[in-house]
């Protein structure tokens, strides 16, 4: 499961020491946790599919963040968008 992958991530960007890439997994998972409550309220189980919109979804907000900063052109947070956009794509 998908979860199990993104966990073992966790561990490994701890050991690497990796900050943010583990901030920006923490974030993630943080997020399908969240989804995980709305569909334990609904009675419903969490699959990969569902994980994978939420990863899609942060995937889109990230890229709309970025031509955002292009567009005032604010390259710290550009900078900082860019490698989390590629941090969720690696996953």
């Amino acid at each position: 499961m998908i979860l199990d992958d993104l966990k073992s991530k966790l561990v490994e960007y701890q050991k690497a020491n990796e900050s943010f890439k583990l901030g920006v997994l923490r974030f993630l998972l943080s997020q399908i946790h969240n989804r995980e409550i709305e569909f334990y309220a609904q009675k419903k189980e969490l699959t990969d599919e569902d994980a994978f919109k939420v990863l899609r979804k942060e995937i889109k907000n990230r890229k709309e963040n970025i031509e955002l900063y292009e567009k005032a052109n604010r390259p710290e947070l550009l900078e900082k968008e860019i490698s989390s956009h590629d941090t969720i794509i690696s996953y």
